[in-house]
């Protein structure tokens, strides 16, 4: 016999809508204005609430930064990972498709990429929660790249002993012990490198140029790969 859910009683009903209220309030307040403009005053006063019904349901700004980042992160490892689920292509082509989405999400969510990566609030990035979501996201890459580095004979290595060990740290970081520190290496150097292009096209740096930041960073993600797939002479 299958469970029934729980049902909700008339309160939880209205706390749980309010507190989806609150997220919802609290993005469009971000969307608007960026992360800056949001304070517990603010958001209050766009729903009409007082400030300590407000602290009902978050303790604190950081509080709610915390949970906002966390649905940001979600929302964008949500978009990587539907962008290559089920795509019956090679996994070069399913690294470009990966970037692709991280962009496209950059691009439709400006000031929620501001908040991940720009104007970073180091209290709110203190709850590990937020950053579940974003190892998630990094493990699609390094699995990808991963896949790549087993169809050639290449220098499992980055050629640093120091940063080997560093490199090594970090992909256990990500639970993906194991990875190569060349195939690590590999997923830092796309990240970063397309996070830059990125963060240069959403200021606007190439309005008057004609360059497609796009092709861009699927260069970068040539030269990133490039290494993987070179036999050791």
């Amino acid at each position: 016999m299958t469970e029934q859910a729980p049902v909700m009683s008339r309160r939880e009903r209205l706390r749980a809508q309010t507190f989806q209220e609150i997220e919802d309030s609290s993005f469009a307040i971000i969307d608007a204005e960026g992360v800056h403009a949001l304070t517990i005053a603010a958001l209050a006063r766009s729903m009409a609430m007082s400030a300590p019904a407000v602290y009902r349901y978050f303790p604190s700004r950081d509080a709610l930064l915390a949970h906002l980042i966390t649905v940001s992160y979600r929302q964008l490892t949500t978009a990587m990972s539907e962008a290559v689920d089920g795509v019956p292509r090679g996994p070069r082509v399913l690294v470009g498709l990966l970037v692709a989405a991280y962009r496209d999400w950059a691009l439709s969510h400006r000031r929620r990429y501001g908040m991940l990566f720009a104007d970073r609030d180091d209290n709110a990035l203190a709850d590990e929660s937020a950053r579940t979501p974003l190892h998630q996201g990094m493990a699609l890459l390094v699995d990808l790249l991963a896949a790549v580095q087993t169809t050639a004979s290449a220098a499992p290595t980055s050629g640093d002993p120091v940063l080997d060990g560093q490199l090594t740290l970090w992909a256990g970081s990500q639970d993906r012990a194991g990875t190569t520190p060349s195939a690590a290496a590999a997923a830092i150097l796309i990240w970063t490198r397309a996070h830059g292009v990125i963060s240069l096209e959403l200021a606007g740096v190439f309005e008057n140029a004609t360059i497609d930041a796009q092709r861009l960073i699927d260069l970068e993600i040539d030269n990133a790969i490039r290494p993987l797939v070179a036999a050791v002479p």
